[in-house]
């Protein structure tokens, strides 16, 4: 097809399918698909198998369908590429979301590490092998640590539940 030699192409979809193999051209940072029906979208990679047997990944950063050809080339995508796999999130490195006094999390999304930590500390003070009073004493220390205004301010009304 044309003057670009064409060659097979499987394309990795953003959740780890692998769909193809497509007959394709690679000319720099353009990758010419010459199946109408090849399923690529921006954000997938494509992968092209090298003589050594490892394979080129391209990252898709635009996908272009012509339905009309240009020359002897029927309708094709003209995918843009970036070589190299995709660019990799960065978690935030803290998130904290607090919504009325009913709802706190802290941490990165569905992980409440605080909170989780403070359950735990007042669970290893019942279970220590200290006496009544000693397990008193630092229970109430806690216990005034979650109710100071500021630590209710930062951890809401979930700070109350804790230490007992």
């Amino acid at each position: 097809m044309g003057i670009l030699k064409s060659e097979d192409a499987r394309i990795e979809k953003a959740n780890g399918d692998v769909v193809g193999p497509y007959k394709a051209s690679f000319a720099g940072n353009t990758i010419i698909l010459d199946d109408p029906k090849a399923d690529v979208e921006e954000g997938d990679t494509i992968l092209r198998q090298l003589p050594n047997g490892k394979d080129e990944r391209s990252f898709v950063t635009e996908a272009t369908f012509f339905n009309t050809g240009v020359g002897r080339r029927g309708p094709h995508y003209q995918v843009k590429i970036r070589k190299g796999s995709a660019p990799v999130a960065h978690k935030p490195v803290q998130n904290i979301n607090i919504s009325g006094a009913q709802s706190v999390q802290i941490g990165d999304y569905n992980s409440q590490n605080i909170i989780n930590s403070f359950e735990a500390l007042s669970q290893k003070i019942e279970s220590s092998s200290a006496t009544p009073e000693e397990k008193e004493e630092a229970k109430s220390l806690l216990s005034k640590c979650l109710s100071h205004p500021l630590v209710v301010s930062v951890l809401g009304a979930a700070a109350g539940t804790i230490g007992g």
